[in-house]
């Protein structure tokens, strides 16, 4: 058992599909945790906050989107070390809909995004929590006909 603090988080992931594809961002080169890698809009629920509401409000800081929310589709846990601490988190990931306009607008914290489809997963680089999110929200897609 480690002697550092441990602090629990709840992180709501989107996974926000559009005309086949889904949509991911570049953290930022300069970001401390995971400079460069891809992944999907997400962010940490605040203190007594609806994760409904923590989600739409990440994905429009992080995407500039607003979208409606369609089902959960995942769950995955991770931890990161830090100096003063350990972050065990629980991300729970939703399928999302852009209600309107798929223009981007990034925040700060992205350098990049990009809509994929499921042969081009390969090309990025991803946490591997992070692919089989997104492979199974590919097959959840199309098992319930969201394709449109």
């Amino acid at each position: 058992m480690s002697a550092k603090k441990i602090v629990q988080k709840i992180v709501l992931g989107g996974v926000i599909f559009n005309e086949g594809k889904i949509l991911i961002l570049q953290r930022h080169k300069d970001e401390d945790i995971f400079p460069n890698m891809w992944e999907l809009p997400s962010g940490k629920r605040e203190p007594l906050e609806d994760s409904y509401n923590s989600l739409l409000r990440e994905v429009k800081e992080e995407t500039g989107l607003e979208v409606k929310i369609i089902m959960p589709c995942s769950v995955f846990d991770y931890q990161i070390e830090k100096p003063q601490e350990i972050r065990d988190s629980t991300q729970i990931n939703f399928l999302l809909k852009p209600i309107s306009a798929t223009k981007v607008k990034l925040s700060a914290e992205h350098q990049d995004f990009a809509w994929i489809s499921y042969r081009e997963l390969k090309k990025f680089a991803l946490s591997e929590l992070t692919r089989t999110a997104i492979k199974k929200a590919f097959k959840l897609i199309q098992s319930v006909k969201l394709q449109k």
